[in-house]
């Protein structure tokens, strides 16, 4: 009861907090043209506004990685035709992969050997031809200190059902080898990398016989980022071209101007990003911006972090295997045990609370769809405070 009542206090400072920023408003402006662009889904009918993207649109998703000129790696998930899909195998995320800075590559015997808890499963296809439709709008994600492109792949893959291309570079600078190998470094990289991530797939729209050959709506392009990505995402929404960002239990990015609609998501309960910090970084944001705490949430409330190797012991597991340091445990934890809500519980109001965002910041929908106070207890088991400045 004790930590309950703390819990609830906690939330209503952290709303106080976000309320001095200015005065609640449903958030209107956009900068964007409005419009649903062809091939893409509209809201759908007879559905709550509030969990109108809660569930995967109508295409299948197709994971693909490609290495960009300078040598490295980015993992595009992007629509596909549900009738491609048929008799082919899902896509399975290898940790391994990325711990081996090689994601490409055949993992060693001696590592296989081993079976670490390194797998997870998903509902995605590998390199299969991108879907008849669109062109698609572009979402530059980036992953968090000690992550991988493919860490929030619950989200991503949902994003490419409703009709979006996700592109997530590798910041080598300070993604899982580089944090456990010790080599990470301090640097703008992570902003570089997706400016790069995003010239590169240009190219590829512009090219024939690529796999994203005229598949491509640059004219809405939007950022994604968690941790430490969601301060490259912010910062990047500075960069002309790109029309708004979601930043999920951000660090502080530069800025964008007034007019690129942004999303703040931040778990009450994250011990790595603390909620207040959180809630400054939205309230130095330039509008119109969103603030969606989520109660109890921890840090990994918005990565795989949680499930990933769930039936060989999880990451625990991975990290005694392999002896890493304990300060990689506290990051990559963070969020998997109660009394934080357990991850999965909370994903379809992400997917839907980001899906809605992106939709209204890029102009295809007019109005934010589901983002107002009602989507504060549309979902079982998790609760959230929308607040918002126009």
């Amino acid at each position: 009861m004790v930590r309950t009542h703390r819990r609830a206090c906690v939330l209503a400072l952290l709303v106080a907090l976000a309320a001095a920023a200015g005065a609640c408003s449903s958030g209107t402006s956009s900068t964007a043209p409005v419009g649903v662009p062809d091939g893409l889904p509209a809201v759908p009918a007879n559905v709550p506004a509030t969990k109108a993207f809660s569930t995967p649109g109508p295409y299948a998703a197709g994971v693909s990685i490609i290495t960009t000129a300078a040598g490295d790696p980015v993992v595009l998930t992007y629509p596909v035709d549900p009738s491609s899909t048929a008799g082919k195998p899902t896509y399975t995320v290898d940790l391994l992969r990325w711990y081996l800075g090689a994601p490409n590559e055949p993992i060693p015997a001696s590592f296989a050997a081993l079976h670490l808890p390194t797998t997870l499963a998903t509902t995605a296809y590998a390199d299969l031809p991108a879907a008849a439709g669109g062109p698609f709008p572009v979402i530059l994600f980036s992953h968090g200190f000690g992550g991988y492109p493919e860490q929030s792949s619950f989200l991503t893959i949902h994003l490419a059902t409703w009709g979006f291309v996700v592109v997530a570079p590798d910041h080598r600078s300070r993604d899982l080898a580089a944090v456990l190998k010790n080599t990470s470094r301090q640097c703008a990289c992570d902003v570089t990398d997706l400016r790069a991530a995003l010239q590169d797939v240009t190219a590829m729209d512009h090219a024939a016989g690529t796999l994203l050959s005229g598949k491509l709506d640059l004219t809405r392009v939007a950022s994604l980022g968690h941790s430490a990505g969601g301060g490259a995402a912010i910062s990047i929404a500075a960069q002309p071209g790109v029309k708004g960002f979601v930043a999920m239990a951000p660090v502080p990015g530069r800025i964008p101007p007034a007019g690129k609609p942004g999303l703040i998501m931040q778990g009450t309960g994250d011990q790595v990003v603390l909620p207040t910090d959180g809630v400054h970084v939205y309230r130095t944001l330039n509008t119109p911006k969103r603030l969606i705490l989520i109660d109890s949430g921890g840090h990994n409330v918005f990565s795989d972090a949680c499930v990933i190797g769930a039936a060989q012991g999880g990451l625990r597991a991975f990290i005694g295997n392999l002896n890493l340091p304990a300060s990689f445990q506290r990051l990559a934890l963070d969020g998997c045990s109660p009394p934080d809500v357990f991850p999965p519980t909370a994903w379809p109001l992400i997917d839907h609370a980001v899906t809605a965002q992106i939709r209204w910041a890029l102009g295809i929908d007019p109005e934010p769809v589901g983002l107002g106070s009602d989507l504060n207890n549309a979902y079982t088991g998790v609760t959230a405070h929308v607040t918002s400045n126009p």
